[in-house]
């Protein structure tokens, strides 16, 4: 054997625990509101945390193994959460165990993002690209089966096998949650999956193409029976982006039209052939409609997010300046401090930080998330015209999933650890083949 291959060999560390370990925090992301629904609904409650002692080993592995994951992010986070957590049990709600919770968020799943990104290659990329398009053909199935169905079938129960898992729709449909507990899981499944779809559309990368066809339509099939708007306009700005990381000559320029043209031809086909399908769009719209009172889409959805970002924002500097209400904007903290699920500060993100943490903590917090986004949004933009490609595709859902998602929810916890890492990844994934 080659002596230098041999040296080289045993330089490059083993990550294949980490990346098993990162497989099934994927899984256990896309299939954890089916445990608490379906499988084993008794333990829902501690489901909650399934992947908590996930995020600890990876953690420890990466530790172990010298990955190089420990950034100013990583530490800052670290420092403003055991501050807010020390804050919290002296003079706050002092609960440990809302705390916690809490916590975790920070001390546990944000770190993954960045291990995620080192220790991921090109092969592992594609790899759970294809993965995604497989299993959101199944997803679609189940949505379908979910929109069809009364709210009182088995295949739309509530979590712990109780109630239903539906949320209010229009003319008399529920919003469907798939395998999640909550539509807004199902919402950033879908977007997360559109980012594959454009960039193997896009891209000179292999991949079946009856699958990628198949996808394709299941996406569409399924984006009007979401009855959603979130999900709607979170694959439209991933489209947004994947013109801008396409758009480097004429001949990439001709490929974005031509893909145009498919969707548009898949949608007509699906409406003139498929009634279930007609039937979500009248339900879509009329959502869209009464969500706004007869407003435009630019009211109902363009302002929402203008909105969400304002106004916690002119909130957070009427806040004391240190808060001890760590984990008290989790619906689980809620529960263990009220005896209900009810937001007892914020339902958005930047409110509940801001609720939790008080003026200098939460201000430092939002802006380190803030921070972030912007950095990788730019880092992306300037790769190279043959390497931006993904990662600008993966800027249109993981800039908005860290800047402002819900992370005190758990599958969108889990849907930002996993763009977010897959986003700096591919940024990364030719300098590692070089």
């Amino acid at each position: 054997m080659n002596t230098a291959a041999v040296v080289e060999e045993e330089l490059i560390p083993n990550y294949n625990p980490i990346k098993t370990a990162i497989w099934l925090y994927f899984f256990l992301w896309i299939f954890e509101g089916a445990l608490r629904k379906w499988i084993l609904p008794s333990l829902a409650t501690p489901l909650l945390i399934v992947r908590d002692p996930i995020a600890i080993y990876l953690i420890y592995k990466a530790i172990s193994l010298k990955v190089k994951f420990l950034n100013g992010y990583v530490v800052l986070g670290f420092i403003i959460t055991m501050l807010s957590f020390i804050i919290t049990l002296t003079f706050g709600h002092a609960n440990l165990f809302v705390g916690l919770y809490g916590a975790r968020i920070m001390l546990l799943h944000f770190p993954l993002i960045f291990i995620i990104g080192e220790v991921f290659n090109k092969e592992d990329i594609l790899k759970m690209g294809k993965a995604f398009l497989w299993i959101n053909i199944l997803m679609s199935l189940i949505v379908y089966f979910q929109f069809i169905s009364p709210q009182t079938a088995y295949i739309n129960v509530g979590l712990g096998g109780e109630g239903s898992a539906g949320f209010s729709g229009a003319l008399g449909y529920s919003r469907p949650s798939g395998t999640y507990s909550f539509i807004t899981g199902l919402t950033f499944f879908y977007v997360a999956v559109s980012v594959y779809i454009f960039y193997f559309w896009l891209s000179k990368e292999k991949c079946s193409k009856i699958l990628l066809i198949a996808s394709t339509a299941a996406l569409i099939f399924a984006l009007p029976l979401t009855i959603s708007r979130g999900t709607v306009m979170g694959v439209l700005v991933v489209g947004f982006f994947a013109i801008i990381g396409a758009s480097t000559g004429i001949k990439q320029v001709l490929k974005i039209l031509l893909i145009v043209l498919l969707f548009v031809g898949l949608v007509l086909i699906l409406n003139a052939t498929t009634s279930i399908f007609s039937v979500g769009t009248e339900v879509f719209l009329t959502r869209v409609d009464n969500a706004n009172e007869g407003g435009t889409i630019k009211d109902s959805i363009f302002m929402r997010m203008y909105d969400n970002f304002k106004d916690p924002i002119v909130d957070l500097l009427k806040k004391p300046l240190f808060l001890g209400n760590l984990g008290m904007g989790t619906n689980a903290g809620a529960q263990m401090l009220a005896g209900n699920r009810n937001f007892l500060i914020s339902e958005g993100e930047l409110g509940r930080l801001a609720g939790e943490q008080g003026l200098i903590l939460g201000a430092l917090l939002i802006g380190l998330r803030m921070v972030l986004s912007i950095k990788l949004l730019i880092s992306s933009v300037k790769l190279p015209s043959q390497d931006k490609l993904l990662p600008v595709i993966f800027c249109g859902t993981a800039v908005l999933a860290i800047a402002q998602g819900q992370w005190a929810q758990p599958s969108i916890l889990g849907s930002a650890v996993i763009v977010s890492g897959l986003l700096i990844a591919s940024m990364n994934m030719n300098k590692k083949i070089e």
